[in-house]
């Protein structure tokens, strides 16, 4: 179990600091005790800006867990690389490092797609589709069962630039850390469904109550009964921290804001988010 615990958005769509930047991305600098991570890297545009802005040394960063393989998640990765020298493990699901493309054609996939390539730059590459432990306390949820029709990707994306190969993003995954309140989730996209995705912990993590939610859950897109079912459904987790962003959408943000109003924060870049020990 990880008793101190401190997330602090290193990158997100908005800053409302001064002097910090936001990029359409999300990146997640945690600090769980002696274990010091970062999952997701952005774009890479603002990522060593807020960091220094926000006085966190990057090489710092012993982890970095990847939620899947979007641009917008992974993008930074050089930067991170760099900073580090390379002394990191990486984590990942090897269909994070496929091509992707959205309903334009356009690639929005990760920038280095070769696994050999990323293998001879960092300590240890870790390409596994199922969970995996991080450290004791810490794991990530490995590929999600999408038990809930209703649960879309959250908009079309393909494997090929001509779009006739449908990506279902089986690399989404979330990271999951046991504190003394219960299990903090950070997602990146949450491209498996809100739902499906805090079923699927509950089965990894038997007994203990999901306590926190944070990141995106992409619901920008969602339709008027999902975004009821969404609401219905997470009522019944009992989550007394929520702070959804990214990908979660205006719409979706304001209706989870008017039925969870003791639990919702909001999570622009520099917001810091403390449990356990570290409230």
């Amino acid at each position: 179990m990880i008793r101190s615990l401190t997330i602090t958005q290193l990158a997100e769509n908005a800053a409302s600091t001064p002097g910090l930047l936001g990029e359409h991305g999300a990146s997640f600098f945690i600090e769980a005790e002696a274990h010091c991570l970062l999952l997701d890297t952005g774009q890479g545009l603002t990522l060593r800006h807020n960091a220094a802005r926000l006085g966190i040394a990057l090489e710092r960063v012993t982890a970095v867990m990847l939620s899947h393989g979007h641009y917008d998640h992974s993008g930074g990765l050089d930067t991170v690389i760099a900073c580090t020298g390379g002394a990191i493990d990486l984590y990942l699901h090897p269909e994070a490092l496929a091509p992707k493309f959205n309903r334009d054609g356009r690639a929005i996939g990760a920038p280095i797609a070769d696994p050999e390539s990323l293998r001879s730059r960092v300590r240890r590459l870790i390409l596994d589709p199922g969970p995996v432990e991080i450290a004791p306390g810490i794991q990530l949820s490995g590929e999600i069962p999408r038990r809930h029709a209703i649960e879309d990707t959250g908009g079309p994306f393909y494997r090929d630039a001509a779009r006739t190969q449908i990506d279902n993003l089986p690399d989404d995954q979330a990271l999951i850390i046991d504190t003394p309140p219960g299990l903090v989730v950070v997602l990146g996209c949450g491209h498996a469904g809100l739902i499906n995705t805090l079923e699927h912990v509950q089965r990894l993590v038997p007994g203990r109550p999901i306590h926190a939610v944070l990141g995106g859950t992409h619901l920008l897109r969602a339709s008027a009964e999902r975004l009821d079912f969404t609401v219905g459904a997470l009522a019944g987790f009992g989550i007394q921290y929520l702070a959804p962003n990214h990908c979660t959408g205006l719409a979706a943000s304001c209706l989870l804001r008017r039925h969870f109003p003791d639990q919702f924060h909001e999570s622009p870049t520099g917001s810091v988010h403390r449990f356990g020990a570290a409230v």
